[in-house]
């Protein structure tokens, strides 16, 4: 994702900052965290505290090395967020980029219900269907061709939807396009 030809990485990161710019929470969950995807955007003391959690425990332990001295307040969850098991303090805002392509959409939306605060934020990012793109970027990584069937895009409407059905409320929704052409929906929802 960080390749300059596809430019995931860094529109994951830009959008992290711009949210917690606009919306001034003083806690924070990246859930879906995988090796970082914006920890990096997050200036030492400018959050109380950080939740990290991903399914996979070598991201999890990558996250640590990177970015627990560095972060006071960084808390690591390895969990599966469509799971009642998954437990932490709730939070001011929860970020959920590229998550719920993979994911029982109404279990996790459940579940980060839950994990969010009243009045609290849910920043939804999802990968919009392009007819000129395939599903997964090209790159030299072949193996990440092994994700395509698992990756199931969901259009902003039916997120909405079912976040409505698990008690969010649409706040705002934008489209960012890559330099690719790719295309994907940001949208924040409050609890």
């Amino acid at each position: 994702m960080s390749l300059p030809t596809v430019g995931q990485a860094q529109m994951l990161a830009d959008q992290l900052a711009l949210l917690i710019k606009r919306e001034s929470p003083t806690s924070v969950a990246l859930v879906g965290c995988a090796g970082g995807n914006g920890l990096d955007q997050i200036e030492p003391g400018q959050l109380e505290r950080i939740v990290a959690v991903d399914i996979n425990s070598a991201y999890i332990e990558a996250v640590r090395i990177r970015h627990a001295r560095r972060l006071a307040g960084l808390e690591l969850h390895c969990a599966d967020i469509q799971s009642d098991s998954l437990r932490f303090e709730p939070v001011d805002m929860i970020y959920a980029a590229l998550l719920f392509e993979y994911v029982d959409v109404a279990a996790a939306l459940a579940s980060l219900k839950r994990l969010c605060r009243a009045a609290g934020t849910l920043a939804t990012l999802i990968q919009l269907p392009h007819r000129d793109h395939e599903v997964i970027s090209l790159s030299p990584y072949k193996s990440l061709n092994l994700l395509a069937p698992a990756m199931k895009l969901i259009a902003p409407a039916d997120l909405a939807r079912l976040a409505a059905t698990a008690g969010l409320s649409a706040v705002d929704s934008a489209v960012i396009e890559l330099s690719s052409g790719k295309q994907f929906s940001l949208t924040t929802f409050r609890t």
